[in-house]
């Protein structure tokens, strides 16, 4: 097993790419503590997870309350001892209106949970567990929307961006310390989420898959791979980097296909 009797935490682990992750972890040997506004989702997972035989506990937090992520974290130590492996992946995000149209009530949600919970989750980690052990593992779950830009998703966009390059900071600072720290870039994901965008969902998803070279949407287990990947000792020499998973999404210019010249030619 690529986790045995490793202890994770991952926010945002009751559903979508964050339950995908957990289940993962937990198949490959590691307890984990699922993190979840939604009480509800947690506790599902975590009953999933036990039912298969592994190691779980859910706990509800909202990761854009500081006092609760210290909580969380202490629930973990308080439980398993220790901390090996911190995911950041919760989020929240106004979308929908132009960058001078979001209000600041929005802005500043947004940063709190889909950025500076990061940025706090980490250094609570570090302080209270990981720097005293030696070792330890933080992911952070960024996107393609952090390394290009997007219609209508400002707030989004600037605080994935920040995730990446705060996931590059923490990696070169305590390199030495036995610490590493990646960031995944997930492109479109076919999750809770995503299907309840928009008016016409359907219609929507399925321009967006066209505009993929693959000609689909990820599957959240997908992106669970890497990030088991960069949660184990295998990627031990691997950190300050940030892997994109996107079917090419990222890789194509953006511009139309040439005439006569379509993706299946």
């Amino acid at each position: 097993m690529r986790l045995a009797d490793k202890i994770t935490l991952i926010t945002g682990g009751g559903s979508g790419i964050g339950e995908a992750c957990a289940k993962t972890y937990a198949r490959e040997g590691a307890a984990v503590v699922i993190v979840d506004r939604n009480m509800e989702g947690a506790r599902r997972v975590a009953g999933e997870i036990q039912a298969a035989g592994g190691r779980a506990e859910a706990l509800e937090a909202n990761i854009g309350v500081p006092e609760q992520v210290e909580a969380m974290i202490k629930f973990a130590l308080d439980k398993f001892g220790r901390l090996d492996v911190l995911h950041n992946n919760a989020i929240y995000s106004v979308m929908g209106t132009r960058a001078a149209d979001i209000d600041l009530k929005g802005w500043q949600r947004t940063m709190d949970v889909s950025l500076t919970a990061y940025w706090y989750a980490s250094k609570v980690a570090l302080n209270t567990a990981m720097l005293k052990q030696g070792k330890g593992v933080i992911l952070n779950t960024a996107s393609v929307s952090g390394i290009a830009g997007d219609y209508l998703q400002c707030a989004y966009n600037v605080a994935k961006a920040g995730v990446v390059n705060m996931s590059r900071v923490i990696a070169i600072e305590y390199a030495r310390k036995g610490i590493r720290c990646n960031a995944i870039c997930p492109g479109p994901i076919l999750t809770p989420g995503i299907r309840g965008v928009g008016r016409n969902p359907d219609k929507w998803l399925k321009q967006v898959a066209e505009g993929i070279p693959m000609g689909r949407l990820g599957d959240p287990q997908e992106v669970a791979n890497v990030a088991l990947f960069l949660a184990s000792d295998e990627a031990s020499f691997v950190t300050g980097t940030t892997v994109v998973v996107d079917g090419g999404l990222n890789a194509h210019s953006g511009m139309a296909y040439a005439p006569g010249r379509g993706p299946d030619w």
